[in-house]
């Protein structure tokens, strides 16, 4: 039992390493679901991996997260994608979007250049997320996690007895 968890521990600690160092490049972003408008895609408390696309590359029915005028990330379906005008060089678009679970399309367009669109969900666990980024937990975690390293490799103070070795006689 104790190697099962052992294991277990390890996977998760490899996979979260792995989002960590997504994260840091740019090739991921976690985000967590904080509204019920996305039902039943997706459920409050859920953790989205997102990966950065360019908006254009957008299409009808696809989920995506953009930044609202206000500057919050807004996940939910597009509905219409359509240059945005001005310089159509630099790839911006205005993307209609709508919540799965609402009735009407989001007001206002969201103008954007790039999007995140998710990858992997997690159902239930961006609670735990969100509460293992803030300094007061994740400092202390971190200590603890290195104390626990640290212990490992202090020695156990008792040593193995070697099995006796049979000598070979001669009858």
């Amino acid at each position: 039992m104790a190697d099962a968890l052992l294991t277990l521990a390890a996977v998760v600690g490899v996979l979260g390493l792995m989002l960590f160092v997504a994260v840091r490049l740019g090739a991921a972003q976690p985000l967590v679901v904080t509204s019920g408008s996305m039902r039943p895609t997706y459920e409050t408390g859920d953790l989205v991996i997102s990966r950065r696309v360019d908006a254009g590359a957008l299409a009808v029915g696809d989920v995506a997260t953009l930044q609202d005028a206000r500057g919050r990330l807004i996940t939910h379906r597009v509905v219409s994608v359509a240059p945005a005008g001005g310089d159509a060089l630099d790839g911006t678009v205005s993307v209609h979007m709508k919540g799965d679970a609402n009735d009407v399309a989001d007001p206002q367009p969201y103008v954007a250049s790039h999007a995140l669109v998710p990858v992997v969900t997690v159902p239930g666990v961006g609670p735990l997320v969100a509460t293992v980024q803030r300094p007061s937990v994740a400092v202390p975690a971190l200590v603890a996690l290195a104390a626990l390293v640290a212990i490992a490799f202090v020695p156990s103070g008792h040593r193995e007895t070697p099995l006796p070795t049979s000598a070979a006689t001669d009858p």
